[in-house]
This record gives C-alpha cells, structure tokens and sequence, in this order.
C-alpha cells in the first residue's frame, strides 16, 4: 500500500495566528514553512485577555503552562472612574483560570517555543499568488517562486495574502486610537486588573510579574501628532493615571496603532484561507 504525500502549507505570517497554524499542523504531524516579513521578532506590544477560549487552545496546544509562567491569573477587576471612584469591582472565583493577563511577546514566545527553527523564514514575504487548480504558486519579494497545497494568510490587517487572492472585502479604520507600554514596578493598585474610563478615552492597567501593563484606547479628530509617549501621557492623565518618567519605562516608545476593521464576503477559497489573531 502506497502513503499518501503531505500537503505543502505555507502560513504568511508569524505573529500569534500564524505560529498557532504551525502549532496545530505540528501537534498533527505536519510541517509548514512560516514566513515573516520582519527581520527580526518583535518585542513590543500589547497586554492580552486570554478568557476560556484561548485558554482552551493553548492547552490542547500544550502551550499552556509555558504561557502561564509569563502570565498573571487575576483575583480581581476594577472599573474606575477618570478621578479614581471605584464604579464596581468584581472578584474572580479562586482556584479556576477564568483568565490570563499576559505581555504579547511573552505569549508569542511560548508559541514560537514548539515551531522547528527551520520551518521558519524571516526577512521574506509574498509578493504575488497565483491560485490554481493544482496549487499555489507564489512568488517572494527576492523574485523566487514557490508551488504550496494550501496557504493560510496570517498576515494582518495590511494583508497581501488577502489583497492577493480575495476581491470582496473592505477595510474601514476608525477614529479610535490605541497605545500600549509596559512599566516597571508595582504601582498602588487594589486589584491586579483596573479599567478606567474618562472622556472620550478609557485605560487598562494589568500587573503582571514585576511589569505593569498599559493599554489605551482614545477617540481623536485626526491621528496625534507625535503620536508616541507624550500623547499617551496627555491621554494618560485624562484618565486619572499619570505615566512614570520616562527613565524608569521598560519600553523605549510606546506601541501605538489605529484601530481598524476588515470585513470579508468570504475568507477562503478552495486552497487559500485567511485567519487573524
């Protein structure tokens, strides 16, 4: 009796979806080659939630205990008002992982932890894919060319995989912007996670290990300008929550974004499929 030959999968993208395909394709003993457009894996961004259904991946991934150890399992959460009014607290049951609060490099990491090096490709990305009935071909930004089984586009918000292969989607970005920067120490904080909300912004602070993490999300008439630290700051203390001197940050700027929407008619074609993180 013959086997039958492997798929040839390409993921476009190495963030947090792409290295949770790998993962599953490894976990079913398949190989795929990653490609990332960046040089080199970045360290910065955001605090993440993870509520039960991410939990759930990680651990069927086995990725759980090594997130955890970089994570921090909340006993409370407190919404304030911008002059620090507590608005309500909830306590979370103890003894259950209802969630994790953790820095994004550090669950990036414990992805990337169980993805074989040589399955990955940094510094290259797709410039051109050709879908047809026998494969995939797609051609990298070096002009080489390639013939895949699948291709799952992983690749963001700016995706080529989707500007490529799909033409009945829309992009729409919002006046919404966000921010997101990690501290050292251990600020006075009566529970571990605190929203708080003020006029047109509102503000996440988590501590996790040593760091406390900062997210901030503000809706502006035209996109700031620096957008960087000394607007988080401004917004910052908007909000009842004044930033650290910059000496003592544990990141150099803060991770700044807009806030954007993609809405697909369909999200996959017969060899190419687009997931998002």
């Amino acid at each position: 009796m013959g086997t039958s030959r492997q798929p040839d999968v390409l993921v476009v993208g190495g963030g947090l979806a792409g290295l949770t395909v790998a993962n599953y394709l490894r976990r079913q003993g398949r190989e795929a080659t990653v490609v990332e457009r960046a040089a080199d894996w970045r360290e910065t961004g955001y605090g993440i939630g993870l509520w039960h259904d991410g939990i759930s991946v990680l651990d069927e991934l086995d990725r759980l205990a090594a997130t955890r150890r970089a994570a921090t399992d909340p006993d409370a959460f407190e919404v304030r008002a911008a002059g620090g009014r507590v608005l309500s607290r909830a306590s979370l049951p103890a003894g259950q992982t209802l969630l994790l609060v953790v820095h994004r490099a550090d669950l990036h990491a414990a992805l990337r932890e169980t993805v074989p090096d040589e399955w990955i490709r940094m510094g290259t990305a797709p410039e051109r894919i050709d879908e047809r009935d026998d494969g995939v071909v797609v051609t990298f930004e070096d002009g080489t060319a390639e013939t895949f089984d699948l291709v799952v586009g992983a690749d963001g918000v700016h995706s080529t995989v989707r500007a490529e292969c799909f033409d009945d989607w829309t992009k729409r970005a919002f006046d919404t912007y966000v921010w997101s920067l990690w501290t050292d120490g251990r600020p006075s904080l009566d529970a571990e996670m605190v929203s708080l909300w003020g006029p047109g912004s509102e503000g996440f602070l988590a501590r996790v290990g040593d760091r406390v993490g900062f997210n901030l999300a503000a809706r502006l008439d035209a996109p700031p300008d620096p957008p960087a630290r000394e607007r988080l700051r401004t917004q910052a203390e908007r909000i009842g929550w004044r930033l650290p001197a910059s000496s003592t940050a544990a990141d150099d700027d803060p991770f700044f974004d807009r806030v954007r929407e993609v809405t697909c008619a369909r999200w996959h074609t017969d060899r190419v499929v687009l997931v998002g993180d």
